[in-house]
């Protein structure tokens, strides 16, 4: 049995933070290895998502060098020390948002993220809920939008487009699944991969 580390995808509203947490107290169960669970963006949350007028380039550089620090001071530290990791979002949300939402060349993107090396994940999980649920479900919210939210159901349906499309994502089709069920299908690939 190895250490994991284990990304989970997904537009907002997706239901990432429940699915890490359940997933976080499954795999230490199942490995017997200390899970240590995190999210991005890392250090730079408010600035990323408080600035509403961050061109799309910015914002692309500030990920990324909001993942290297994540990477740096989180990821390699426990990978190193035979931690399992859970982490909400990673490379394929900056292709989903930053190439499939607005717009930036992907080649581009891919070639940055490339240049970076950050360690790649053994497993990648997408919770595909459609654009419409999540929307609803960020708009019940009780804190302010940020930057994401405020842009809406468009964004969310390029994004979820690109998502969907991608390879090397296990896809989770959530529309009619509870937060027990959406666990349950999550856990039923994961031991198909066994």
């Amino acid at each position: 049995m190895k250490n994991f580390f284990i990304v989970i995808e997904g537009v907002d509203g997706s239901g990432k933070s429940t699915q890490a947490e359940k997933l976080a107290k499954w795999l230490e169960n199942k490995t017997g290895f200390k899970t240590i669970r995190t999210a991005e963006p890392y250090i730079l949350r408010e600035l990323i998502l408080g600035r509403k007028d961050l061109c799309a380039l910015s914002e692309l550089l500030l990920f990324l060098a909001d993942r290297a620090e994540h990477v740096n001071k989180i990821i390699m530290p426990a990978i190193k020390s035979g931690f399992n990791i859970i982490c909400e979002r990673y490379n394929d949300s900056t292709l989903a948002y930053q190439s499939g939402g607005h717009e930036i060349e992907f080649s581009s993107v891919k070639n940055l993220i490339t240049a970076c090396k950050f360690p790649e994940p053994d497993i990648k999980i997408f919770l595909d809920l459609s654009p419409e649920i999540a929307f609803e479900r960020v708009k019940s919210r009780n804190n302010q939008n940020d930057k994401f939210e405020a842009e809406g159901l468009a964004l969310i349906k390029k994004v979820s487009d690109f998502y969907r499309a991608s390879e090397g994502l296990i896809k989770i089709n959530c529309d009619n699944l509870d937060e027990e069920q959406t666990f349950s299908a999550i856990i039923s690939k994961l031991e198909e991969l066994n």
